[in-house]
């Protein structure tokens, strides 16, 4: 791997050499010319900004490229066999999106969850990188800003080597068509919301969000995508969307027992679980808003 600058400064301006640097050998490589990162939504950080600013916001920066414009191919290169035998080249991706959670969102840690694992994942390299379990000074933050930047570089060195390596394979065409077919199973997430739209139209069920639905289960129709034999990769996601309408959202009613409580008077007790299955039935049966669900079960009520 080549030797890293020593200044933040001079290892982003090296990590953005490395990723042009990338992005025009994956152009050549491929009949697509499919960058492996391509444009980055989020602007290049400052790093001589105040030093927590500028890793928290250097850590999102490398998430985007990472795990949003770069998933597809940095997930490819990285399962290419000379890369599983780094492992700092994986625990490094792993510890972008760790940081970037742990910067980004409140966890609550407790043994055993997936917060705790976050937080042992950041606190362990922060101790290797800086000697404290968190940063608390703009030394500190300097120190962990100066090594992430240099891992970063390390990692795309390696990335693009892997590319480098599959120019000069043997079986460079068939890796080349193995990389280009997951790339063109790679939709926008718009494109599976109008299937997800049409479906539940389909099945007269207008009612589904069908934005909130996909957020809910995009890693299994993606990962149906991935995988599926099927030509038709239209028809696939619509398979895979339909099984999930039918086996996720038929479990969920559009009112509670509070409803019930609240707006058909009924008392607190057995009744209302009676009333809630006789709304599964009757929602299953034809699906509706809640306040029709309600007038559907008002006649029950004497008799449930």
């Amino acid at each position: 791997m080549p030797q890293t600058a020593s200044t933040p400064k001079d290892q982003l301006v090296e990590f953005v050499r490395l990723r042009e640097r990338i992005d025009d050998l994956s152009r050549a490589l491929l009949d697509s010319a499919t960058p492996v990162f391509g444009s980055v939504s989020l602007p290049t950080p400052n790093v001589d900004a105040a030093p927590e600013l500028a890793f928290i916001r250097t850590a999102s920066w490398l998430y985007s490229h990472y795990k949003e414009v770069g998933r597809v191919s940095v997930k490819f290169l990285m399962e290419r066999p000379a890369v599983q035998s780094l492992p700092e080249i994986r625990a490094h991706e792993r510890l972008v999106h760790a940081l970037r959670t742990w910067s980004q969102h409140t966890i609550s840690p407790a043994p055993g969850n997936h917060d705790r694992a976050i937080l042992k994942t950041c606190s362990d390299w922060f101790e290797e990188a800086c000697a404290v379990l968190l940063p608390s000074s703009d030394e500190d933050w300097r120190q962990a800003l100066n090594v992430l930047l240099g891992e970063s570089c390390a990692f795309i060195s390696q990335l693009t080597k892997q590319v480098e390596d599959i120019r000069a394979d043997d079986a460079r065409p068939q890796i080349c068509q193995q990389w280009e077919d997951r790339i063109s199973r790679d939709w926008p997430a718009h494109r599976f919301h109008e299937i997800v739209s049409t479906v539940a139209s389909d099945m007269g069920r207008s009612t589904i969000d069908p934005v909130a639905l996909f957020r809910r289960s995009e890693n299994e129709i993606r990962r149906v995508l991935r995988i599926t034999n099927e030509s038709d990769l239209e028809f696939a996601a619509r398979q895979c969307i339909e099984r999930v309408l039918l086996t996720e959202v038929s479990k969920l009613l559009p009112i509670t027992g509070r409803d019930i409580i609240d707006v058909l008077g009924v008392e607190p007790g057995q009744k209302v679980g009676e009333l809630l299955q006789e709304a599964r039935r009757l929602y299953e049966e034809r699906q509706c808003t809640p306040e029709e669900l309600l007038d559907r079960l008002l006649p029950l009520v004497g008799s449930a």
